[in-house]
């Protein structure tokens, strides 16, 4: 399996990672490897990178070895994935949020809407509920919140209803299946309503919001005093988090943000990549 994936920010993260030589970081969210590799060639071949995915295929293109360890699990658990393999505290833990071009491309989940033969799946790990499933059982009250609290959809009570109305006729298997219960044979135009859609499907198949809030928590406890915590999100949902959980430790005397303003791609590399252009940066110092 090829992976498309491309780090963002890499420049960025070199300086306000702040790692050097022997020291020990995790990449929270390894993915492709691209940010996992770039932090294992600041710390040296003394240094140990742990990298985390809770999707095993993910896992599957980085082997492990003296100075690279990895974990299969979803970040939430980023306490204990640690524990597991003997790890310790941490110098720097970096979280991108970010969904990888291989999710969307190459994984056959349901997570583009351009591909109507998948399956409608989402899920990110083993043991999560499939998109199939929410749409399929859940309340139409319960699927109004969910496109309307992680979509951000001004139309969630109307997509909810078409819904709920539409599987009486048969069930939702496929991204198609889907798409033909809102009545659309035609995603032109409809791009943003179907980003918003399919972002809150997978929110709710993932629990992203709940596992984000809880894998800061964790992962700055783990972090050693001096120690440093980046995360990059790509919607205001996980920025809102990241900005509260951050000022949350800041005036509670406990750490220092670095970023006073999120830190975003520059032009040219937007130009290389264009999935940076929603990319925000934060970072934060422990006290």
């Amino acid at each position: 399996m090829e992976a498309i994936h491309t780090p963002v920010l890499t420049e960025e993260l070199k300086a306000l990672l702040n790692l050097g030589k022997g020291d020990k970081a995790i990449d929270a969210t390894m993915d492709g490897g691209g940010h996992a590799k770039m932090m294992l060639g600041l710390v040296g071949g003394e240094g140990i990178i742990l990298g985390i995915d809770q999707d095993e295929a993910m896992i599957k293109l980085m082997p492990e070895n003296k100075n690279f360890l990895t974990a299969l699990g979803n970040f939430r658990n980023i306490d204990l994935l640690a524990k597991q393999k003997g790890f310790g505290k941490a110098k720097a833990i970096l979280f991108d949020l970010g969904m990888s071009r291989w999710h969307l491309e190459q994984s056959g989940r349901g997570f583009s809407f351009g591909r109507s033969k998948e399956p409608l799946l989402m899920n990110l790990g083993a043991g999560a509920k499939s998109a199939a499933e929410i749409v399929n059982q859940t309340s139409e009250r319960e699927l109004t919140r969910i496109f309307r609290e992680f979509g951000e959809e001004p139309r969630a009570r109307l997509i909810a209803k078409k819904l709920v109305l539409a599987r009486k006729k048969g069930k939702m298997l496929s991204v198609g299946d889907f798409l033909a219960a809102l009545g659309i044979d035609d995603i032109r135009g409809k791009e943003r309503l179907l980003a918003r859609v399919f972002q809150a499907l997978r929110i709710a198949v993932n629990d992203e919001l709940a596992a984000l809030l809880e894998g800061l928590l964790k992962g700055f406890e783990i972090l050693l005093p001096g120690g440093r915590l980046a995360a990059i999100s790509y919607h205001s949902l996980e920025d809102r988090i990241v900005k509260n959980f951050f000022k949350k430790l800041s005036a509670d005397g406990r750490a220092e943000i670095l970023t006073k303003k999120p830190i975003v791609a520059g032009d040219e590399e937007v130009r290389r990549n264009s999935s940076a252009r929603s990319a925000k940066l934060r970072v934060l110092e422990k006290i």
